[in-house]
C-alpha cells in the first residue's frame, strides 16, 4: 500500500488534528493579540514599561508553547498512537475491522498493545532517547572518514537528516511493537482453534513484552538505517520546503495587514513581530496537523518494508548495549518483565505491578 493511499485511508485522523490545531492557533493568535495590545497600552501611559511589554510577549509566546506541548501530551498523543496503529493494521492485512470507526479502533489497539498511553508514552520517550544515543554513535564511527576529501560535509547532511527524522523514526518502532502483538495475537487465537480440534502440533505462542520487543526494533533500525535515510531525506526536504512556503506565504499577508493598521512607525514594528509570530504558529500547526502525518507514515512504511524477514542480529544488540545507556534501560525493562511475567504464570498469585 502506497503513502498515498494509507494517508486516504486514514483521513479521519488528519482531520481530527487539524480540527484540533486550527481551533489552538485561532486561540493562540488571539491571545497574543490581546498581549500586544494589552502591551502598547502600558507602553504608552508608562513610559519605562517598554522593558515589560517586550518580556510579556516574550512570557506570552512560551506560555503558548507551553498549553501546546499539554495538549499534544494528554489529548493529542492516544490519536497519534491510534493512527500508528491504524497504520500498521493496513500495511498488514491492507483493511481494519469493520463496525468501528478508525479513531475509536485505534485507541483500542493502543490500550491492547500497551495497556495505557501512559506506557506507550514513557516506551516512546525512551526509544527517542536511544536511537539518539545510537545515531549520535553512528556519527563517530562515520568521523573516521573524515581523511576523504568531502566526507565531513556528507557526514554533517547525513547527521542533520538524521537529527530531523528521529521523532518519526521512535514512532516506526512503535509500529513495529504493535506489529508483533497483532501477530502473537492471532498465533494464539489460532492455536486454541487447533487445540480445540484436538489438533497435533498446536502451539501456542507466548505473550509478547512490549519492552523486548522495542530492543528488537531498535536493533533492526540500526541494522536497515543505510536504506531507511533515504526516506528520511526526502522527510526532511519536505519538511523544510514546506515551511519556508508557508511561512513565507503567511508572513507577506500579514506584515501587509500589519503596515496598513499601523498609524506610526512605533506601532508598525510591533505589528510587525505579531506578524512574524503569527506567521511561525500558523506554519507550526500546518506542519503538526498534516506534515508530521504524512511524514509518520512514510517512514513507517519505509521501515516496515525494510525489516521484513529481517532477525535482530545478537552482536549488534550487544554492541548497543554498549553505547547507548537508554537501550540498556529497554533492555533491563525487558528482562525485568520477562521475569515478572514467568513468575506470574509459575504461581498465579504472584502480581507483575
Amino acid at each position: 500500500m502506497s503513502v498515498v493511499q494509507l494517508i486516504t485511508r486514514t483521513m479521519p485522523f488528519f482531520i481530527s488534528r487539524i480540527v484540533v490545531y486550527a481551533i489552538f492557533g485561532v486561540i493562540s493568535l488571539l491571545f497574543l493579540g490581546l498581549m500586544i495590545g494589552l502591551g502598547v497600552l502600558f507602553a504608552r501611559w508608562f513610559e519605562f514599561a517598554s522593558m515589560g511589554f517586550v518580556l510579556m510577549i516574550i512570557a506570552s509566546f512560551f506560555a503558548v508553547l507551553a498549553i501546546l506541548r499539554f495538549i499534544e501530551r494528554y489529548f493529542l498523543y492516544m490519536v497519534k498512537v491510534g493512527h500508528i496503529a491504524v497504520v500498521t493494521e493496513l500495511l498488514r492485512k491492507g483493511n481494519v475491522p469493520e463496525g468501528k470507526g478508525q479513531i475509536e479502533y485505534g485507541k483500542d489497539q493502543v490500550i491492547a498493545n500497551f495497556g495505557s498511553a501512559n506506557v506507550a508514552f514513557v516506551l516512546d520517550k525512551i526509544i527517542y532517547a536511544a536511537v539518539r544515543q545510537i545515531q549520535r554513535w553512528m556519527m563517530r564511527i562515520g568521523n573516521f572518514l573524515n581523511f576523504i576529501p568531502g566526507a565531513k560535509n556528507i557526514i554533517g547532511i547525513l547527521s542533520k537528516v538524521m537529527e530531523v527524522s528521529l521523532r518519526y523514526v521512535d514512532e516506526a518502532i512503535l509500529s513495529y511493537i504493535m506489529l508483533k502483538k497483532s501477530e502473537a495475537a492471532e498465533s494464539e487465537v489460532a492455536a486454541g482453534e487447533e487445540a480445540e480440534k484436538g489438533e497435533e502440533g498446536a502451539s501456542e505462542k507466548g505473550e509478547i513484552n512490549v519492552w523486548k520487543a522495542a530492543c528488537d526494533g531498535v536493533v533492526l533500525y540500526a541494522q536497515s538505517w543505510k536504506k531507511v535515510i533515504m526516506t528520511a531525506g526526502g522527510i526532511v526536504a519536505f519538511i523544510y520546503i514546506l515551511n519556508f512556503v508557508l511561512f513565507i506565504g503567511s508572513v507577506i499577508p500579514l506584515m501587509g495587514i500589519a503596515r496598513m493598521m499601523a498609524p506610526n512607525a512605533g506601532v508598525e514594528a510591533v505589528f510587525g513581530y505579531f506578524a512574524l509570530v503569527g506567521a511561525y504558529i500558523i506554519t507550526a500547526m500546518v506542519k503538526r496537523a498534516i506534515v508530521d502525518p504524512i511524514a509518520m507514515i512514510a517512514m513507517v512504511r519505509t521501515y516496515q518494508l525494510n525489516i521484513q524477514d529481517m532477525e535482530p542480529k545478537m552482536d549488534l544488540q550487544q554492541k548497543l548495549l554498549k553505547v547507548s545507556s537508554k537501550f540498556r534501560q529497554l533492555f533491563n525493562k525487558s528482562k525485568t518483565e520477562t521475569t515478572n511475567t514467568e513468575a506470574a504464570q509459575a504461581d498465579p498469585g504472584v502480581s507483575t505491578t
